[in-house]
């Protein structure tokens, strides 16, 4: 059992001041580094609120302190006076955990710093408060007897006074919008026909106007609709095509008519008379673009078509007239999902258990962690129209000690908005942030990309510095911090709709063009919802539109082998029901994870490599790719000696099967996206991408068989 299931925060005063013996036994041994000071300081920290403790249970129920946090100083400047940590708990991060569960509190109180003084020769020190975030700012001469000199280390904490001063790292100008109601779209009467008379279309168009009597997106008609009908219906009263789409909702007539007859005129010089369109002029050209000045007047959501000329022309009528055209199928993937019971979140990890919590459930952890009501209710309260709600929490021996919960917007536009919330104390509590975060942004994202706004709760301070490695960056104003994710690889062949996709859904444009580097600049011009550009590296862009992997020109893979066992819990591929009390490693819970193989691999491990795992046919495995991801580095590790961190991020025991060396390769990665069609060893022979010994080894790939692996993976 892992010490971390025994340990518990320690806040109240009573049950401190019983067991002050054992907080002073344990200052006592450490005043080489903590310094002196009475018995009463202790004392008189308990009663005044300024220390906490770390307490442990044995196997036999007795419990003991294991670390103490000592503070003070004066608002809205706070102090940390001792961090002590029991020697043989000192690698199991309590005094870590205790100095995140001291800036929570500071940070729903409102201080804006927390300082502490460290003597430069206690180089573990100095390593400790740098890595949690205090930068050293000034030194001072210490006492006549040692001639030390004291480093003076500051940290900002993330309080609404700091944000509302410190500047965004990148603006992406998201739109601050949930989309309570449904998007109104209109429609030419190509897609009512597809409905109405069983054309090759049919099934998307019922599909269209299902979600649409479902209220998950609302339909409309421009008044050319009707007339334009009337012009080709015979025998009127007894035309039932007619009959029904006069039962349609439709715009009202725009306030001044020469304004739509002025707009109708430019539409059709856009779309056709400067296209040099065969049938510029013509009534149904004419037709066309009336429908458009109309829906354009009426600020609607879009106009769905499938009229190449008017696709064609989508991206000049968007920015000189405001109005999205959309073709059916594109269409059909940004609706919301029905309304439905979310899956079940069931997984069990070493000493702790995920599942889906009940909204009364997550209200009621929120409201001990001082959540505002007004946050709790935003996302897990009553669904405002038809909006989808998902949670997930962690119980620690039947104790909540982590919760996440998203609700996405019933439009097909807007944001999803994100709350998670981890108990500052408690040991792991990095792996439930990291795993909780990434389940979200996998779900915002799983049929298409998502605006996702992580809503800011003072007192999360492992919560934001995690967001920030998942491209989440502060908005221009405000506390809260947005990213996008995309969840599919971009390649050539899928980036138009790609970006047709991501500006619906976010409002953020990528180019016009597949980026090809060819002017020697590697940037990806990204324009924000303001106008302002945005130019993002490949990597960068990765990071902040993740998960996602930009296949941009000449970007290589390495395919590498691996068996089903591993596979399902490395890459949570598996597609069988786990037994409930199979306990998953922490490699399934974090977003890096370890891929290990031989030493003479090396050079085909490369970072920033695209990496393919393919399932091998032993003990029934698929014989497929199944899964990719981005390299991060690649190392080799003796396999006598591997850290504890670095054994965190594998689901194997023994590293010896892999290398008859004394040393491994170990190799990080991220941005993991599962495919949802494996690719089949004999799709892979077609290609050439298998190599002469069928994938028993890591084998080098190019970027045209990357480029088509992914494709044959995402091909409908």
């Amino acid at each position: 059992m892992k010490l971390a299931l025994r340990t518990t925060l320690e806040r109240d005063p009573a049950e401190l001041k019983s067991r002050l013996s054992e907080i002073i036994a344990l200052s006592n041994g450490e005043k080489e580094a903590l310094g002196f000071l009475p018995n009463s300081a202790y004392e008189e920290a308990i009663a005044q609120k300024r220390l906490f403790a770390m307490l442990a249970e044995d196997d036999d129920g007795q419990s003991a302190v294991v670390g103490y946090i000592l503070h003070g100083g004066v608002f809205p400047h706070a102090r940390v006076q001792q961090v002590c940590t029991k020697p043989d708990w000192r690698r199991h991060k309590v005094a870590s955990a205790l100095i995140d569960a001291l800036v929570s509190d500071l940070e729903r109180a409102g201080f804006l710093t927390v300082k502490a003084k460290v003597a430069d020769d206690l180089a573990h020190a100095q390593a400790f408060y740098e890595q949690h975030g205090f930068e050293a700012v000034t030194s001072k001469a210490g006492g006549n007897t040692r001639g030390r000199t004291i480093i003076i280390r500051v940290r900002n904490l993330a309080t609404p006074h700091l944000f509302s001063v410190a500047p965004a790292t990148i603006d992406l100008g998201l739109p601050k919008r949930f989309g309570n109601e449904a998007s109104f779209y209109t429609f030419d009467l190509n897609v009512f026909f597809d409905l109405v008379k069983n054309r090759q279309r049919h099934d998307a168009a019922c599909a269209l106007f299902g979600a649409a009597l479902d209220h998950r997106i609302r339909l409309g008609i421009a008044s050319e609709f009707i007339t334009e009908l009337r012009r080709t219906s015979i025998g009127q009263k007894n035309d039932p095509v007619l009959q029904m789409a006069l039962q349609l909702p439709r715009l009202p007539p725009p306030v001044n008519a020469q304004d739509l007859d002025r707009l109708a005129y430019e539409i059709h010089q856009i779309v056709f008379t400067d296209r040099k369109d065969a049938s510029a002029g013509s009534t149904q050209a004419l037709s066309d673009a009336r429908h458009l000045a109309h829906s354009a007047l009426s600020r609607v959501s879009g106009f769905i078509t499938s009229d190449g000329a008017l696709l064609e022309a989508r991206d000049e009528l968007l920015a000189k007239i405001g109005i999205d055209i959309a073709g059916l199928d594109e269409l059909l993937t940004l609706l919301p999902d029905a309304l439905d019971e979310q899956s079940p979140n069931e997984r069990k990890g070493d000493g702790f258990e995920c599942k889906t919590p009940s909204a009364d459930e997550v209200a009621a952890y929120l409201t001990t962690a001082n959540v505002p009501a007004s946050v709790i209710d935003e996302v897990c309260g009553t669904p405002t129209g038809r909006a989808v709600g998902w949670r997930c929490g962690i119980w620690v021996e039947s104790k909540t000690v982590a919760v996440a919960c998203l609700a996405s917007p019933v439009s097909t536009a807007g944001e999803d908005r994100l709350l998670i919330n981890v108990d500052a104390g408690h040991l792991d509590r990095e792996l439930y942030a990291e795993y909780l975060l990434d389940a979200a942004i996998k779900q915002a994202c799983l049929n298409n990309p998502a605006a996702i706004r992580l809503l800011n709760v003072q007192g999360q301070p492992t919560v934001g510095a995690l967001a920030a490695t998942r491209g989440f960056v502060a908005t221009g104003s405000g506390h809260d911090l947005v990213k996008v994710a995309i969840g599919q690889p971009i390649t050539r062949d899928n980036w138009e709709a790609t970006r047709q996709s991501t500006r619906r859904k976010t409002g953020l444009a990528l180019p016009a063009q597949w980026p090809n580097f060819q002017n020697g600049s590697r940037d990806i011009a990204v324009t924000n919802s303001s106008g302002q550009s945005l130019d993002l590296s490949p990597e960068r862009f990765e990071d902040i539109f993740g998960p996602t992997l930009y296949l941009w020109p000449g970007r290589e893979a390495v395919i590498v082998p691996i068996q089903r066992a591993y596979a399902d819990e490395l890459l949570g591929t598996n597609t069988q029901t786990r037994l409930s009390f199979i306990e998953d490693r922490d490699a399934s819970f974090l977003s890096r994870r370890a891929y290990v193989n031989t030493p003479r691999a090396r050079n085909a491990m490369r970072p920033g490599l695209a990496i393919l795992f393919y399932e091998s046919g032993k003990n029934g495995g698929r014989s497929a790719v199944v899964a990719v991801g981005r390299i991060v580095d690649s190392v080799l590790v003796p396999k006598e000696t591997t850290s504890r961190d670095a054994m965190r991020r594998v689901v194997v025991d023994d590293l010896s099967e892999f290398s008859a060396m004394d040393e491994v390769l170990m190799t990080t990665f991220d941005n993991l996206i599962a495919f949802p069609t494996p690719v089949r060893f004999a799709t892979l022979k077609g290609f050439g991408a298998a190599g002469s010994n069928n994938l028993i080894s890591a084998f080098p790939l190019s970027h045209e068989n990357l480029a088509r692996v992914i494709e044959a993976a995402w091909r409908k």
